[in-house]
C-alpha cells in the first residue's frame, strides 16, 4: 500500500511539472505571437502613414529594422544591467555605484543615439526629409494607439 502511495504522489508531482513546463512554454509562446502582431501593426502603420512605395519599402526597411534591432539590444543590455544591480544593491558601496551610474548613463546615450539619428542621413536619402518628420510622427501615433488600446482593454478595477 505505501509503494503504491508513494508512486501515485511520484506520478502527480510529475504531471505538475510538466503542466507547469507547458504552461511557462504556451505563455512565452503567446507573448512572442503578441509581440509579432504588434510589430506588423506598426509596419503596416508606417507603410501607410508614409505611402512608401515598392523600391522604397525595400531600401527603407532594412535601415529602419537595424536601428530598431540595435535599440531592442541595447535595452536588453540595460535590463541585464539593472537585474544585476537589483542583485548587488544591498552590499553596494559608493564607488560600485557610481560604476553603474556611469554605466547606465552610456547606455541610456546610446539607446538616445539610436533612435533613428545615426541612419537619419541614409533613411532621409531614401524617403526624403518631410517623410521622416512623418515617420517620427507616425512612430509617436501607433505608440499612442496601442497604450490607448491597452488602456482600454484593461479591466477597471
Amino acid at each position: 500500500m505505501r509503494y503504491i502511495i508513494i508512486t501515485l504522489v511520484f506520478l502527480c508531482s510529475l504531471a505538475i511539472k510538466a503542466q507547469n513546463i507547458d504552461n511557462r512554454r504556451i505563455h512565452k509562446d503567446r507573448k512572442n505571437e503578441m509581440r509579432d502582431k504588434i510589430k506588423a501593426l506598426a509596419v503596416a502603420h508606417i507603410t501607410k502613414e508614409l505611402d512608401l512605395n515598392t523600391e522604397e519599402a525595400q531600401q527603407f526597411w532594412p535601415l529602419y529594422n537595424e536601428v530598431k534591432d540595435e535599440r531592442d539590444r541595447l535595452e536588453k543590455v540595460k535590463r541585464q544591467l539593472i537585474r544585476k544591480l537589483e542583485s548587488e544593491f544591498d552590499d553596494m558601496t559608493e564607488k560600485t555605484a557610481s560604476s553603474y551610474v556611469d554605466r547606465m548613463v552610456a547606455i541610456d546615450k546610446r539607446i538616445s543615439g539610436t533612435n533613428l539619428i545615426y541612419k537619419h542621413d541614409d533613411i532621409i536619402k531614401v524617403i526624403g526629409a518631410k517623410r521622416f518628420l512623418k515617420l517620427k510622427k507616425a512612430e509617436m501615433d501607433f505608440k499612442r494607439k496601442m497604450i490607448k488600446e491597452y488602456r482600454d482593454r484593461k479591466p477597471r478595477e
